[in-house]
């Protein structure tokens, strides 16, 4: 019989997982924008970095894998550039052990120097790639309307998916899985 914690775990994963493709099957709809006002926050990365920092072991490195990889080459950016930082940043935020004993406030704080170190390691990236790239003022405005998405992703995550921040000790169960 299975166990419930490795039930959860991999039921989040395959939400993950359909959650992805569907962001990505939104973002690709025409649905008539003409690019005007504030910048579309990245939701797949609020979405992300929120289930990495409130359960680690719901977010496997290779579904993070998968999902940056092929929105890198739906969203015709640069194959495996903003998938590779992305890896970078869930890894380092994975791998501090006291992410989940975070209040509120240092989740947000840790999300949003995330985000921010991702744009500006990116930016320098395709400067030093000679690719074609955006100037830096939307790329920051694009960070900050990502930043003040996150509460909302976080809530929606809590009160529609269930998806509740583990403690340290239901952490510790989960690390093996």
């Amino acid at each position: 019989m299975i166990k419930p914690v490795t039930r959860h775990i991999w039921t989040y994963r395959a939400i993950y997982l359909l959650l992805g493709f569907f962001v990505m099957a939104c973002k690709l709809l025409p649905l008539g924008l003409d690019g005007r006002g504030l910048p579309a926050p990245d939701i797949l990365l609020a979405v992300t970095l929120a289930w990495l920092l409130r359960q680690p072991a719901v977010v496997p490195i290779g579904a993070i894998m998968i999902v940056f990889l092929l929105a890198d080459f739906l969203f015709q950016r640069p194959p495996g550039l903003w998938t590779l930082l992305v890896l970078l940043a869930s890894e380092i935020l994975r791998r501090q052990p006291q992410v989940v004993a975070f209040p509120f406030l240092m989740e947000c704080t840790a999300f949003a120097g995330a985000v921010f170190t991702l744009l500006i390691l990116n930016h320098i990236a395709l400067w030093l790639l000679m690719v074609e790239r955006p100037s830096f003022g939307p790329v920051l405005v694009h960070g900050i309307v990502t930043v003040a998405i996150y509460p909302v992703v976080v809530a929606v995550s809590k009160f529609l998916f269930g998806l509740r921040k583990l403690g340290p000790i239901n952490v510790e169960a989960t690390q093996s899985l």
